[in-house]
């Protein structure tokens, strides 16, 4: 994960301005602005700073795959660029990233809080298949996957596929019914 993304999603699930945060750590707004738009990278101390301004810390952990902050900005990049087929894909390589991992490694992917894709249908999804590999294995699951924004308004197929139809209720597993999101379970199945 870039410093831009892991500062951006803590100081945004903080509920604090790039303002407050420079005058937290002691730096120039300027600075922050540069080091979430990914013009400046910090040293580690910097970060750490910036992170712990935020109510945060920087931890090291060995992974492989994504993280749920790396999942929801790409797919927000993806999604302004109108390439929803991109953002499905992600979605399925952070699912494929937890389905693979051991349970340790999908805590730490799934700890901290995502910024919003921009897309309460996808962020609803990213929640949703967060919480579907954590209860495969009945791992501890974050305070963010209970926050209200996480669920779409009403029942909708993930993809918008006209030739596709939706899938069968029956079909898709409960983390995803309960956030309104309609993808079968065999979707998940890492290939």
């Amino acid at each position: 994960m870039t410093a831009s993304t892991t500062l951006r999603a803590a100081r945004r699930h903080s509920r604090i301005g790039q303002k407050v945060l420079a005058d937290r750590a002691g730096t120039g707004q300027s600075d922050v602005s540069l080091i979430e738009r990914g013009h400046r990278v910090p040293s580690v101390d910097t970060l750490d700073r910036l992170l712990r301004s935020t109510g945060h810390q920087l931890i090291a952990v060995p992974t492989v795959g994504a993280s749920s902050v790396q999942a929801s900005a790409t797919i927000a990049d993806e999604l302004d660029r109108d390439r929803e087929d991109e953002a499905f894909r992600t979605f399925l390589m952070y699912s494929d990233s937890l389905s693979a991992s051991d349970p340790t490694a999908k805590v730490v992917l799934t700890a901290a809080a995502p910024a919003s894709s921009g897309s309460r249908l996808w962020d609803a999804a990213i929640a949703a298949v967060t919480e579907y590999w954590l209860d495969a294995e009945s791992l501890p699951k974050p305070q963010w996957l209970n926050e209200s924004s996480r669920a779409a308004a009403a029942p909708t197929p993930l993809q918008s596929d006209p030739y596709v139809p939706a899938p069968r209720p029956d079909l898709v597993p409960a983390q995803f019914l309960r956030r309104n999101v309609l993808i079968e379970g065999s979707t998940l199945a890492s290939v």
